[in-house]
């Protein structure tokens, strides 16, 4: 039973890891990290939801600002779409497998 669940997990792992928009993003990801400046923008605004989530989210000017400024860089906007369609094949996952058990169980 473990194996068949593993090989099942195993497959659609797969699929994800070899669909187009995961592809884009790994590609994408590489260009992005020889880019000093960008990379150095993505840190910070990491760092400055880190410091909006900390100070129980007061003060969101500087995540905003960072945001607008990764929003004019068009390889960080393609990026980020390819990004959230892996996202959502991951959810659909996600919630196909909590609603089998919630019918499986209720």
């Amino acid at each position: 039973m473990v194996k068949l669940l593993n090989k099942a997990v195993l497959d659609v792992i797969s699929v994800i890891e070899n669909s187009k928009d995961y592809q884009k993003c790994l590609e994408l990801k590489d260009s992005m990290k020889k880019n000093p400046k960008l990379m150095k923008l993505i840190d910070d605004l990491r760092n400055a939801q880190k410091k909006y989530v900390r100070s129980e989210y007061q003060n969101k000017e500087e995540v905003t600002t960072l945001e607008e400024q990764l929003n004019q860089i068009p390889i960080y906007v393609i990026y980020m779409q390819h990004l959230e369609k892996v996202n959502q094949m991951i959810s659909y996952v996600e919630e196909d497998l909590n609603d089998y058990f919630f019918k499986l169980f209720n």
